[in-house]
């Protein structure tokens, strides 16, 4: 397959070729180009969620809640952890979605010192809405790629996302139990 002339990162490989030809930037083809192709890719999703006042961060917590079926409740923790985000950026998130009506935090029957996060009717209609339409877009983002190509990459992807998870987890028991 043939890398078009106008692309971003062969003209950065080709300028360090210029400048430093025995350095190694072969790693820069994926790295770069996955860095590139998220930005393209929120700002594809944002454009969708925008048009009903919401962000891909809030989507992602909307839909987690609607994933885990009825009551459409998760802990704060539970979900910080589903969507590999920092306690921080959660209860920011949280915040926000709240103040728009679309989650409220209730009592954890089972913790009486907890709360949990939950869907209310309005969060519950949104996502509903919004799933049908958000996979098109996905699938429209995508619709350059054969779908051959969209499952060879999802493999790859999914290879490459293992090792990093696997990494992640045998560090966290390092920490834990080292």
């Amino acid at each position: 397959m043939k890398i078009p002339d106008d692309d971003h990162v062969a003209a950065v490989r080709a300028e360090w070729a210029h400048e430093w030809p025995e350095l190694d930037t072969s790693s820069i083809d994926v790295v770069a180009r996955v860095g590139r192709l998220a930005r393209f890719l929120d700002e594809g999703m944002d454009s969708l969620f925008m048009t009903r006042g919401i962000r891909r961060e809030g989507w992602d917590v909307l839909a987690s809640l609607r994933r885990a079926g009825p009551p459409y409740r998760a802990s704060p923790t539970e979900l910080y952890r589903r969507l590999m985000r920092t306690s921080g950026a959660m209860t920011n998130r949280l915040r926000r979605l709240e103040s728009a009506g679309l989650i409220a935090r209730v009592p954890d029957p089972s913790d009486a010192r907890g709360l949990l996060v939950e869907l209310t009717e309005d969060g519950h209609r949104l996502v509903n809405e919004l799933a049908p339409l958000h996979l098109a877009n996905q699938r429209a983002l995508l619709a350059t790629l054969t779908s051959a190509e969209q499952r060879d990459l999802a493999a790859l992807l999914a290879k490459l996302m293992a090792a990093f998870e696997q990494e992640q987890a045998d560090g966290r028991r390092r920490k834990e139990f080292g």
